[in-house]
């Protein structure tokens, strides 16, 4: 698409970053989330203007697939109510970013290392009594990143995916190690789906948290 833009305009194309959508929440693998039965239109912009939802957290997704519905390329699709992006298709066109009530999508590099897949701004020990793999903003992810590239923004914990590719593998993936408690970074790879791993104490920072 780039380069018939250029070939249009007649300018040279300049690099092009290959971006794919992620999903921040962790719900795929909960199935006691629900907090009521929801009536109305199947849309997740109509299901979240009441009460934020039929999920209990108030942040998470949905469920009701409308980022599937609007995907141009088909890239999306629901797998238990929680949409599965298909990383081969996703040509990092934003439509999902744009359509998510809660703007839990993003678009980040293809090369990305570690993404963060929880988006709630409630108080760790709040989160984590909803969600055990919801992000607890303990901080430990940031101390123990080496390239400075996680950082807490507007009270989510964001990834600068661009520092984090500059210093590379050596850092040996301290964030994602970091929160070993809520799993809420997690490695970026083709599978959509969020895995998590066997559980550990909690470190001092976390407890605090908790």
């Amino acid at each position: 698409m780039a380069e018939a833009v250029a070939k249009i305009t007649g300018k040279q194309m300049g690099a092009v970053e290959d971006l794919v959508a992620v999903v921040h929440c962790a719900r795929s693998i909960r199935k006691d989330y629900q907090k009521y039965d929801y009536v109305g239109y199947g849309l997740c912009s109509g299901a979240n203007l009441a009460y934020a939802g039929p999920t209990d957290c108030q942040y998470g997704c949905v469920g009701f697939g409308e980022c599937a519905m609007v995907c141009p390329f088909h890239a999306i699709t629901l797998v238990n109510h929680f949409p599965s992006i298909d990383e081969n298709l996703c040509v990092g066109c934003g439509t999902c970013v744009n359509t998510c009530p809660k703007h839990l999508i993003t678009l980040v590099p293809k090369a990305a290392r570690v993404v963060v897949r929880c988006s709630s701004k409630d108080p760790g020990k709040v989160t984590h009594q909803i969600c055990e793999v919801g992000c607890i903003h303990c901080m430990s992810c940031v101390r123990a990143c080496p390239a400075e590239a996680v950082a807490l923004v507007d009270g989510v914990i964001r990834i600068d995916h661009h520092k984090c590719m500059a210093y590379g593998p050596q850092c040996n993936d301290a964030c994602v190690k970091a929160c070993f408690v809520a799993h809420a970074i997690q490695p970026h790879c083709r599978s959509p789906l969020f895995q998590k791993e066997e559980s550990h104490e909690p470190t001092p920072q976390e407890a605090l948290a908790l």
